[in-house]
């Protein structure tokens, strides 16, 4: 592996903090001040829609959901409405798309294959679903991604349930997709397995996948090294 990366590998972030802390390292990164960089992290009970938003994908409103102690935002990736929680990992990549492949679509594959080699070290076949994004087990979904391509640089991820609720799910249409499953690591093993170990994982595989060697930072470093104060981003 010749490229080099940063890694920053956060608990729980609140998730506009997270897309706040996304939007400047993609500025960051489009400038060529840092490296391309893999950002590891959890959510607060969030639902989030991408561009391809129907009002029909989130079945309450949004008052209904703040009410039960969720966020709701409108974000620029792909995507329809998905939900995020304590439990599920969540990977944002930071890159420049060209270095590793310039096809969007291939872009996607290289994503689902760092959560489909994940999901084999626990045992668990995964696979794609031929017209949707993302991966699956025994038709069920378990792994997510939605991204946005800006100048030719990427924002935004994918997830993977591990240990997380999958209740939420069932108050909006996950991904669009009508009567979908949703299963988590946790369910199909019938035991919770540690987050952070499926960080290590998943990097692992992000880095095999897309041939980088990842450098852990510190969020602090990070910050200083983009002329940004340390707290920029409260965990």
């Amino acid at each position: 592996m010749i490229r080099s990366g940063l890694l920053l590998q956060l608990d729980t972030v609140e998730y506009g903090k997270a897309w706040e802390l996304q939007k400047a390292l993609l500025e960051a990164r489009i400038s060529d001040t840092i490296e391309d960089c893999l950002i590891l992290l959890q959510h607060p009970p969030t639902f989030t829609y991408g561009r391809r938003y129907k009002e029909d994908d989130l079945i309450a409103n949004r008052e209904y959901y703040e009410n039960n102690g969720f966020a709701i935002y409108k974000t620029d990736r792909g995507g329809l409405a998905t939900y995020h929680g304590p439990g599920q990992a969540v990977g944002y990549s930071i890159m420049k798309m060209s270095t590793y492949t310039n096809d969007y679509h291939q872009y996607l594959r290289m994503l689902e294959d760092v959560i489909m080699k994940t999901l084999s070290c626990y045992g668990i076949v995964a696979e794609r679903n031929e017209g949707y994004t993302g991966v699956w087990v025994n038709k069920a979904k378990i792994g997510f991604v939605g991204v946005r391509v800006a100048l030719g640089y990427t924002m935004h991820g994918f997830s993977l349930n591990i240990n997380n609720d999958l209740t939420p799910f069932n108050f909006i249409t996950p991904c669009g997709i009508q009567g979908v499953r949703i299963t988590s690591i946790q369910e199909l093993l019938n035991e919770s397995i540690s987050v952070n170990e499926v960080y290590d994982k998943l990097a692992n595989f992000y880095s095999d996948v897309f041939q980088v060697r990842l450098i852990p930072v510190e969020m602090k470093t990070l910050m200083q090294g983009i002329g940004l104060a340390g707290n920029y981003v409260r965990v």
